[in-house]
């Protein structure tokens, strides 16, 4: 098992330890470690790149993973947190073995669905197997949390998924579509940064079920 296939599993598996976590703060902090792994993956396969044809892109996207992923997302999903942690809210429908079930389906679902009849198995088709199983994990867990923090978790994982199947099992994509991707991204946690703002200020609470109350 080489580094990348041993990093596609740990990816995969931080996936479900972030749907088995009750709290805000600890899927916070899971969500922390993936992104780290993900961002070593894309300093190994980058490395990998430079040595052989002298490309740096790959090391620029690990290095802004790092501070995008890493450390600023996590830190700013943490201070709205902090805003109401002495409520404590349930942010799940549906109890968590339940929650893992349903992703071990997920998870079969992706390998039938990639590795069909008559494909190939090869590393990068495991791979994409992994990455199709952490997208549709980070969905699943989107729509079974209650509070706004869960659901910009849930999307951001599915960003880490696509992310790492384009970057395991096709080399990467080129340094301005991963630079546009960042910045979608980006521009998607501030908007609903925004409403997470709103929800707290208004009902000391971020469950999304009371964003009704806010239309005028």
């Amino acid at each position: 098992m080489d580094g990348t296939h041993f990093l596609s599993v740990a990816i995969l598996l931080s996936t479900f330890a972030l749907v088995a976590n009750k709290r805000v703060r600890s899927y916070i902090r899971t969500f922390q470690v993936q992104s780290a792994l993900v961002a070593l993956g894309a300093l190994i396969v980058g490395t990998e790149h430079f040595v052989a044809r002298g490309e740096w892109d790959l090391l620029m996207v690990s290095a802004i993973t790092l501070v995008v992923k890493v450390w600023g997302i996590p830190r700013v999903l943490l201070q709205a947190h902090s805003r109401v942690e002495h409520k404590m809210e349930k942010d799940f429908f549906y109890n968590i073995p339940l929650l893992v079930l349903c992703c071990c389906a997920l998870t079969a679902f992706a390998y039938f669905a990639v590795l069909g009849e008559g494909v190939p198995r090869t590393r990068e088709a495991s791979h994409l197997v992994n990455a199709v199983a952490v997208v549709l994990m980070g969905f699943f867990f989107m729509i079974s949390r209650r509070l706004a923090l869960g659901q910009i978790v849930g999307f951001l994982v599915m960003e880490n998924g696509l992310f790492v199947a384009s970057l395991f099992a096709a080399g990467g994509m080129p340094f301005v579509v991963d630079l546009g991707i960042f910045v979608d991204v980006l521009s998607a946690v501030l908007i609903m940064g925004g409403l997470v703002l709103q929800l707290s200020e208004k009902f000391h609470s971020l469950d999304m079920g009371k964003l009704r109350k806010l239309r005028g």
